[in-house]
């Protein structure tokens, strides 16, 4: 089916008005995913990031290192 162009003719502020939605969505969607991504990142298992520390003690310390300490404890 061919469409008459008069189907295409379409006011200038209506494009524009058309094109700053499409954008927003855009940005919308990005934004979502970045969220979503940080949402799965906080999630997942922190035994690796635990371990980093024991594995380099050179940079880190460990719950090894301080026996007995509770954190957040008041003595």
């Amino acid at each position: 089916m061919t469409r008459p162009i008069s189907h295409l003719d379409v006011p200038a502020p209506k494009l524009v008005d058309d094109l700053r939605a499409l954008v927003a969505r855009q940005r919308a969607q990005r934004l979502a995913a970045g969220v979503a991504a940080e949402a799965r990142h906080l999630m997942d298992d922190d035994a690796p990031w635990s371990r980093l520390a024991c594995d380099h003690p050179e940079h880190c310390s460990c719950d090894a290192d301080y026996p007995g300490w509770t954190p957040g404890a008041i003595a």
